[in-house]
């Protein structure tokens, strides 16, 4: 059956929070035993063409991967790109959501990213009825979903462009026609108006979308919006609780400052979804990731900072000055290249926070982390000013605090991937086979990287481990430029190191 995504395809793209590892860390961090990311069963609905599943199956290749969707292109699409890379551990299959049932295996993890709202109330219901009916006793289940009371702001705009469109012959045209009247808006709005403003922020940000992104998140049929709370009561209706968000940020109210997490408590009156509910109006919250599980599962939402410590971590953070002194209780700053800075006295804090920022992207087990940096702080192995149990409970306890302010990673399992530039060195086959489609590829940490030239897109294809890098140099000045050097390739290689591009 011909679909909407099969006239105009939906690229395919990964989803950093999607990935079991990162359901794995929120499950526990909450008192749950999910199943081991390294032996798991994921199912995705409304997988696409596979860009979030398939770099899962490729590097987790004990685990299974399912993936059902309704337009038969994009299942083409990522049946090839298996065939490609030998990959045994995943099936795409081309299904009508309606037509799973009980002959459907249980899954450890259950994805729904950009379903629920798009599709009719009954096939929303059905996406709650299979992770209920699929998913193990302490298995998680990632449902996104659009929110109000900021999407109805959307609404308004939606309905304005459903409007300019109804006459609109096809597809394409009705998206020409709807990024038109976005355009008109942007200019006919007094900048000096308030509510000018507030459109035009939004139309700004819909402009900026991919017209595929666009065209299938805000034209199409169904998209319907929710308040949280009413959300959290169709999961109840189908036996399933809300866990947490899939980032533990979002759950988080220091932003607002002390005096306004104080008013939430006393509103809340310790109602953890109350208090869900209370952000969502705060930060008129558009748009939620929830994590879902079992209504009979307990849920311990104290953050015990003792379960990071068979985890491991990684952190981006470099220190703000080249001049740093680990071993004073002087302030020192830490700067992340995504934005933001945080600043610490403590010796062991200091310690722990350089070194993972030196071996970045790596990603450290706890107790390594935690010798390394009592090395550095020169704690005394005997006792000295803090004892070892006493630095592992600071230690673990400043990972769940920087965890929660997304300024640093915690994994249940190290990815795998290299970061030393070998003899002939090898980027990940998953790469190599989408660099070939697409500009942008999936690291092994899951995350998107743009290719930004010629060049580095002949690099990543000649990285297969039969060139050494003076062959590299030779088939790169050929086919791309005269002037590459062996220190400019060398940087590169560097860089895709750091990037999780490159594998042993």
């Amino acid at each position: 059956m011909q679909t909407a995504y099969d006239e105009i395809p939906y690229p395919g793209s990964c989803y950093t929070q999607t990935h079991p590892d990162r359901l794995a860390v929120m499950a526990t961090l909450f008192g749950l035993a999910p199943a081991p990311v390294a032996r798991c069963r994921v199912l995705e609905i409304g997988c696409g063409d596979g860009g979030n599943l398939i770099p899962m199956a490729f590097g987790l290749p004990q685990s299974s991967f399912t993936g059902v969707d309704l337009a038969e292109s994009a299942i083409a699409r990522g049946q090839e790109l298996i065939g490609r890379l030998g990959l045994h551990n995943i099936r795409l299959r081309c299904l009508d959501l309606m037509d799973i049932d009980s002959g459907f295996p249980e899954f450890d993890y259950i994805i729904a990213h950009g379903v629920y709202s798009w599709v009719p109330p009954q096939a929303a219901e059905k996406i709650l009825d299979v992770c209920k009916s699929h998913l193990a006793a302490q298995g998680v289940a990632f449902v996104s979903y659009n929110t109000y009371p900021g999407g109805h702001l959307l609404d308004t705009i939606r309905e304005m462009m459903q409007f300019h469109t109804r006459d609109a012959r096809n597809p394409r045209e009705r998206l020409r026609q709807a990024r038109e009247l976005l355009e008109f808006l942007l200019q006919a709005y007094p900048h000096e108006d308030a509510h000018g403003v507030l459109i035009g922020q939004q139309v700004k940000l819909l402009l900026d979308r991919r017209p595929e992104f666009f065209y299938h998140d805000e034209l199409s049929e169904h998209n319907h919006r929710f308040y949280f709370h009413e959300f959290v009561d169709q999961a109840r209706h189908h036996g399933l609780q809300f866990l947490s968000e899939a980032r533990l940020l979002s759950m988080q109210t220091d932003a607002f400052g002390p005096e306004i997490a104080e008013k939430i408590r006393a509103l809340t009156d310790g109602d953890e979804l109350a208090r869900e509910q209370y952000l969502d109006f705060l930060k008129l919250r558009t748009f939620r990731q929830s994590l879902l599980c079992h209504s009979e599962v307990a849920i311990d939402r104290t953050l015990r900072s003792q379960r990071v410590s068979q985890m491991f971590a990684a952190s981006d953070a470099h220190p703000s000055s080249p001049e740093t002194d680990l071993l004073s209780t002087s302030p020192l700053q830490f700067q992340y290249p995504s934005g933001g800075t945080m600043s610490t006295n403590h010796p062991l804090a200091k310690a722990a926070m350089s070194h993972l920022g030196r071996v970045w992207p790596q990603a450290l087990p706890f107790s390594e982390l935690l010798q390394t940096a009592r090395a550095i702080a020169q704690r005394d192995a005997s006792g000295g000013e803090a004892t070892l149990e006493e630095d592992s409970n600071w230690l673990s306890d400043m990972m769940v605090r920087l965890y929660a302010a997304n300024f640093l990673e915690l994994y249940v399992q190290a990815p795998a991937f290299v970061t030393k530039v070998s003899a002939r060195p090898v980027a990940s086959p998953m790469a190599r086979a989408q660099i070939q489609e697409a500009s942008s590829v999936t690291n092994l940490r899951h995350t998107s990287i743009e290719v930004e030239d010629e060049a580095a897109r002949q690099l990543l294809l000649l990285l297969d481990g039969t060139r050494t890098q003076e062959q590299l140099l030779a088939e790169l000045r050929q086919c791309v430029n005269d002037e590459i050097t062996p220190e400019s390739l060398d940087a590169n290689l560097t860089r895709l190191g750091k990037l999780a591009l490159l594998v042993a």
